[in-house]
């Protein structure tokens, strides 16, 4: 399964608290549409992290440029331009 988050006024929340949840909900493909930044971020690899808001993390964080390409976890022949998810 993947979520996708598209973040301007909650990247912060969506960083903190969503992504803590998640991975306690041992989601393994996360992403957020950083909108400020103009990038994705990617969050793989929940692990538990005692000073995490819900006591879990994610061990890999990627940032990627639009310029970047992008596989799903559960997909991982289907290529997305981080391009083409900003807008």
């Amino acid at each position: 399964m993947l979520v996708v988050e598209v973040a301007h006024s909650s990247l912060a929340f969506d960083r903190r608290y969503k992504a803590s949840l998640y991975a306690r909900a041992g989601l393994a493909d996360y992403w957020i549409v950083n909108l400020i930044d103009a990038q994705l971020e990617v969050y793989r690899e929940p692990v538990p992290t005692p000073q995490a808001e819900f006591g879990w993390a994610y061990r890999q964080v990627t940032f990627l440029q639009p310029e970047a390409l992008v596989a799903p976890l559960a997909l991982p022949d289907s290529r997305i331009r981080v391009a083409d998810l900003l807008p």
